[in-house]
This record gives structure tokens, sequence and C-alpha cells, in this order.
């Protein structure tokens, strides 16, 4: 069986991704059916405006699928994720390569990862027992939303 370790990245703390406005456009149709989903959603709100964990705001994501009526809902917020969000796979401490992430076939966090690991063995001659996914914000959306104000 095939070992991984998922990792939170926190680059820049406190400085936000996103503009109030651009957030509530990402969220505004996202309506949780639970308690523990409108914590979710609290939580991930949070996350994009104090530029916190960017693999806590994939966890969230996936939580919220798991928790809403219209999984559709939360379709500007995948796009969003895939756009300013990159896995980083590293082994024995070093960075081997970025992905990109694509969040529309899975059904939970653990499956995503497991999926990107099963690709990364069939598809890569790592030779390395241990790989370390690391879910970070992308640079060049650091840099533009740094330089944007968003």
């Amino acid at each position: 069986m095939t070992k991984f370790l998922l990792r939170f990245n926190r680059i820049n703390a406190g400085i936000a991704l996103v503009s109030p406005t651009d957030l509530q456009m990402l969220l505004r149709s996202i309506r949780p059916t639970t308690p523990s989903g409108a914590d979710l959603l609290l939580d991930l709100r949070d996350l994009l405006m104090s530029r916190g964990h960017a693999g806590k705001c994939v966890k969230c994501f996936f939580g919220l699928l798991g928790d809403l009526g219209q999984p559709g809902a939360l379709v500007p917020l995948r796009h969003w994720l895939e756009k300013h969000v990159e896995i980083e796979v590293r082994a024995d401490g070093k960075r081997l390569e970025t992905l990109p992430v694509q969040l529309g076939r899975s059904a939970d966090l653990h499956a995503y990862c497991e999926e990107v690991i099963r690709r990364l063995r069939e598809d890569r001659a790592y030779t390395q027992q241990r790989l370390d996914l690391r879910f970070r914000f992308r640079e060049s959306a650091e840099a533009g939303a740094l330089g944007s104000g968003a």
C-alpha cells in the first residue's frame, strides 16, 4: 500500500487571497444543510480572507460537497480553487514537481489524494516509497492577489 502524507502549507498568512466582493460571488450560492456545513462555510470564508492554509480550503470544499443538496453550487468555488491552488509533490525532503488541482471527480479529500498518488505511481518513475503531497497557493496567484489588492 502506498503511504502519503498530506500537509498544509501556510504562506503569507494574513493577506487576503480574494476581495470581499469576489468572495461573496464565490460563496453566495452555497447553502449548507447542516450546522457542521455552515461551520465549514464560515471556516472557508475565514481561510480565504486571512490567506489560511490552501489544504484546509480544499478540505472545506470536500466537506461542503458532502453537505449540500445542490453540489453544483460549488462549481464557482471549485474553479477558483483549481486556478489558485496546486499540489507540491515531495519525497526525501526534495520537491519533485507541482501538479494542478483538479477537484471535479472525487467525492472526498482522501479519495482525491489517493487518486493523485495512484496517477503519480502509474505515470512517473519515482522510486521513493513515501511521497508527500502539499496543497499550496500558486505563486502566480499570490503575486496577483498581492499586486491587485484582491
